[in-house]
């Protein structure tokens, strides 16, 4: 009985345990854990944050792999762009600096042709005292002029003729010929029998005088057998060129003029512009104006300004239009100004060298154009529409 009712109460003790106690957690322990677990959640958030900023910086383009990919391409495309401006700005400055040496040297060689002295040239005849004449005091190069235009010297032409150092101070002792820089170009281009000469200028400027003098002196041979052009001598002189002789020279290949145009190759045509001292040639105008007008009369020209002490207005009727200028003046400059400007080749020379330095002046263009110049160098008797070339002379100097 005992043992049967002590079964039970032994049964519901408490047996020993084969493992160890564990202990309760404390409050120490706790506040690690969530330090830990704050830690972890910062630095989660913080990895999101920079995922966010290097997708940004990517743009459009898909995460993953390929990001830093993409990423690189992008920085090759800017390094490209900036070669590229880097490029066409080196390309651009080498262009400016390009532009500015052909500057210089088009300023260079029309400083070349503006001023290009004639000291000598081969074969000119030496001035030589005329034999067996009275002179009259008269300087034997002045003689030697008249004498090759068939002018009889007496004592009443002596005393009015100028001294040789009044012209020498005047214009100089050689002549001036601008563009002998422009001539072989000519020549390398032009076939012999093609080429042609001929003057060019505004009235007034010895035009007429260097035609006459070309023609008399100076002999392209090859002219006889051109299929291209015919003057009345085969010589290859021709009165003006086919645009006009009078008209500023963007006319050529532009017009083509009623007298001895037609049919002719502008580009082969080689012109002697002509160019008169101002003041002589206003004094011309006064004479023959030709299609060029302004406010004068003949008791007041050139009659530069008006009675407010304004310029008075020009203007001239070319081939085929009518030009506008503020003064005489500013009509001889603008002309002029627009022929120094030409590139295509040509000789300009002075009146005045025509009329003093007469041979060297023609044969230094005949040569420029491959002709023959004459042994027996002479004048026309008399310039073409002045009153004989004594006058012209004393009105020259004086």
């Amino acid at each position: 009985f005992v043992e049967h009712s002590e079964a039970p109460h032994r049964a519901s003790w408490p047996r020993p345990s084969s493992t160890p106690t564990q202990k309760q957690p404390t409050s120490s322990s706790n506040f690690a854990k969530l330090a830990i677990t704050m830690v972890i959640f910062f630095a989660i958030a913080d990895l999101i944050l920079l995922w966010a900023s290097i997708d940004a910086t990517i743009g459009n383009h898909e995460a993953g792999p390929e990001a830093g990919v993409h990423t690189l391409h992008e920085k090759v495309r800017t390094n490209d762009i900036h070669l590229q401006q880097l490029v066409n700005d080196l390309v651009k400055k080498q262009q400016q600096r390009q532009q500015h040496l052909q500057a210089k040297q088009q300023q260079q060689s029309l400083q070349r042709r503006m001023y290009v002295p004639v000291e000598k040239v081969k074969n000119i005849a030496k001035v030589e005292k005329v034999q067996n004449a009275e002179t009259f005091g008269v300087d034997d190069h002045i003689v030697k002029i008249l004498t090759a235009a068939n002018i009889q010297l007496d004592e009443m032409l002596a005393e009015q003729l100028p001294t040789w150092d009044d012209i020498v101070s005047m214009y100089g002792e050689h002549p001036i010929i601008l563009g002998l820089d422009t001539y072989q170009t000519y020549r390398d281009t032009v076939k012999p029998e093609d080429r042609m000469l001929g003057p060019a200028g505004i009235f007034n400027t010895g035009t007429n005088l260097l035609f006459e003098l070309m023609k008399a002196n100076c002999n392209i041979v090859e002219a006889k057998t051109s299929t291209t052009h015919r003057e009345p001598k085969r010589n290859g002189m021709r009165f003006q060129p086919s645009w006009g002789k009078h008209n500023p020279p963007n006319y050529r290949n532009q017009h083509v003029a009623k007298f001895w145009g037609d049919g002719i190759n502008q580009t082969a045509f080689f012109p002697v512009v002509m160019i008169k001292d101002f003041y002589s040639w206003a004094g011309s105008q006064c004479r023959h104006s030709y299609t060029s007008w302004w406010d004068h009369d003949a008791q007041h020209c050139p009659n530069l300004v008006n009675a407010n002490d304004r310029p008075n207005r020009a203007a001239v009727r070319y081939g085929k239009h009518t030009q506008q200028y503020t003064s005489l003046l500013d009509l001889w400059n603008k002309y002029y100004q627009e022929w120094e400007e030409q590139t295509f080749p040509h000789l300009t020379t002075r009146y005045e060298d025509l009329l003093f330095h007469g041979e060297e002046v023609t044969r230094t263009a005949c040569d420029c154009v491959g002709g023959v110049f004459t042994n027996n160098f002479g004048y026309v008797d008399g310039s073409a529409k002045e009153n004989g070339l004594p006058i012209t002379m004393v009105r020259m100097a004086w």
